[in-house]
């Protein structure tokens, strides 16, 4: 009975969440349309208003669908809760993330050669060059940490 009434709660959340979204990204919508000011920074504010909007929709909408086609079906969240916890399905998310990452490395570094030769800005060149640079010292501070672990 307990764990029903907390499940009440998340869900009440989730639903306040995804309006929250959906505020979020009609917000937006309103301002880009009726924006007449030259100013950039108020589009700026309308897109993270979309972008986040969408975040807040997508993710709380999820959880609201997966909590009614879950509601009454014990087996269903048994086999669920056995497939995400399984060894060999965690092994398998691991393996294709680590695959995505190694893809992405030589994708995110032809880019910014692409760009370097295009002219781009070089602040928004030093911007990607510095987000390469932590995302290769962020990958080698966990292998440390993996290595001394095991």
């Amino acid at each position: 009975m307990r764990k029903m009434k907390m499940n009440n709660k998340n869900i009440i959340k989730d639903i306040s969440l995804t309006f929250l979204g959906i505020g979020l990204i009609a917000l937006g919508f309103i301002i880009n349309k009726n924006n007449l000011s030259p100013n950039k920074i108020i589009n700026i504010i309308s897109y993270i208003s979309i972008a986040i909007g969408c975040g807040f929709f997508g993710h709380f909408m999820k959880n609201i669908i997966r909590h009614f086609s879950l509601k009454n079906n014990e087996e269903l969240v048994r086999k669920i809760e056995i497939d995400e916890n399984d060894e060999r399905n965690v092994l398998i998310a691991e393996k294709s993330k680590a695959r995505a990452y190694d893809m992405m490395i030589y994708i995110f570094a032809a880019l910014i050669l692409i760009f370097s030769l295009m002219g781009i800005n070089k602040l928004t060149i030093i911007f990607l060059v510095v987000a390469f640079i932590s995302m290769q010292v962020y990958a080698l501070y966990w292998r440390f940490t993996f290595e001394k672990k095991m």
